[in-house]
C-alpha cells in the first residue's frame, strides 16, 4: 500500500514540475516592448497620451460629418472595423476607431473595471469632440457602449449594438477555470499564444478573411502585456451585469439599433430578447446564418441607413 501511495505522490510531483516548466519550454510570443521607440517606428503614428497611457486611434471621413465611434470587443484590435470604417467614412461620417488598452497598439496599463469607460471619455476629450457622438459597439464593445451611454448621456446621440454582451449567461468551463488565481496566469503563459487565435478563428467563416485576420492579430500579440490584459478582462464580471444600465438607456429615449447573427456561438442569439426587453424601442435585425463575426457587407448598409436618419 505504501508503495502505491509513493507512486501516486511521485507522479503528482512530476506532473507539477512539468506544469511549472512547460511555459518556459514552449516559449512566449510576447517579446516586444510597446514603448516610445516602438511607436516611433510604426507607419501609423496616431497616438494620444491619456491618463492611463497611450491610445492608438485613427480618423477617416469629412471633419464636418457626424462623429461615429467604433468600439471594439474584448479581444480584437481596431482592424476588426476595416470594412465598416471605410464604408462609413465614404458615406459622409467622421469616423473614429481605436484600440482598447491592452489590445492592438495601445498601452497595457493595470486593469480596473472603469478603465475602458475612462479611456473612451478621455479620447473624446482629447480629440476636442463637442457634439454628441454615435457609438457602434460589438460584443463587449456593445456592453461598453451601453455603459458609456448610461454614464455620459450628454456625449451620445444614438447607438448601434452588434451581438452585445451585458447580460448573465452560462460561462464555459474553460473560462471559469482561467479565472482562478494562478491557474489563469499559467494557462495564458503556457497555451495562450495558440488558444486565443484558435478561439477567434472559430467565429470567422470566410477562409481568406480568417488568415488575414489571424496574421494581424498575432503581429500585435507580440507586444508584452496582451495576454495578461485579456485575462483581466475575462475576470471582470461587470460586463455581464449591465441589465440596469440597459434599462436606464432604454428609458432615456435614445435611438438604437441591434444586429445579431442567428448562429452566434460566442454571445448567444437568444440574448436579443433580453436586450429588447430592456430597450423596447430598439430596432432589431437578425442576420440569418450569421456568426459572431457578422459579415460587414450585410450589416454596414443597415448601420449607414440608421445613422443617417
Amino acid at each position: 500500500m505504501r508503495k502505491y501511495v509513493k507512486w501516486i505522490f511521485t507522479g503528482l510531483f512530476t506532473l507539477l514540475v512539468i506544469a511549472a516548466v512547460y511555459p518556459f519550454v514552449v516559449g512566449d510570443m510576447e517579446t516586444l516592448a510597446l514603448d516610445d521607440v516602438a511607436r516611433a517606428s510604426m507607419p501609423d503614428k496616431s497616438f494620444v497620451r491619456l491618463s492611463d497611457g497611450y491610445t492608438h486611434y485613427e480618423w477617416a471621413g469629412p471633419e464636418n460629418g457626424q462623429p461615429v465611434v467604433l468600439v471594439c470587443g474584448a479581444l480584437t484590435p481596431m482592424f476588426i472595423w476595416d470594412y465598416e470604417f471605410k464604408a462609413l467614412a465614404d458615406a459622409g461620417f467622421h469616423v473614429l476607431r481605436y484600440d482598447h488598452f491592452g489590445r492592438g497598439l495601445s498601452d497595457r496599463p493595470d486593469y480596473r473595471s472603469d478603465l475602458y469607460d475612462r479611456q473612451l471619455l478621455e479620447l473624446l476629450n482629447s480629440q476636442n469632440i463637442k457634439t454628441p457622438v454615435d457609438l457602434v459597439g460589438r460584443s463587449m464593445g456593445g456592453a461598453l457602449t451601453i455603459r458609456f451611454a448610461d454614464r455620459y448621456p450628454e456625449r451620445v446621440r444614438r447607438f448601434a449594438l452588434l451581438a452585445p454582451a451585458g447580460f448573465r449567461s452560462p460561462t464555459p468551463l474553460n473560462i471559469r477555470i482561467v479565472r482562478w488565481p494562478f491557474v489563469g496566469e499559467w494557462a495564458m503563459k503556457a497555451v495562450g499564444d495558440r488558444t486565443i487565435p484558435s478561439a477567434v478563428a472559430g467565429w470567422i467563416h470566410e477562409p481568406g478573411k480568417k488568415q488575414e485576420f489571424l496574421q494581424k492579430l498575432q503581429e500585435q500579440m507580440k507586444y508584452k502585456g496582451f495576454k495578461q490584459s485579456f485575462l483581466a478582462t475575462l475576470r471582470d464580471m461587470s460586463f455581464n451585469q449591465l441589465k440596469p444600465d440597459y434599462e436606464r438607456v432604454g428609458r432615456s429615449g435614445k435611438k438604437g439599433i441591434l444586429i445579431w447573427g442567428t448562429e452566434d456561438q460566442m454571445v448567444s442569439f437568444d440574448q436579443h430578447i433580453l436586450v429588447q426587453a430592456a430597450i423596447s424601442s430598439i430596432e432589431f435585425h437578425a442576420i440569418e446564418g450569421g456568426n459572431h463575426d457578422l459579415s460587414p457587407e450585410k450589416i454596414t448598409p443597415l448601420l449607414i441607413e440608421f445613422l443617417k436618419r
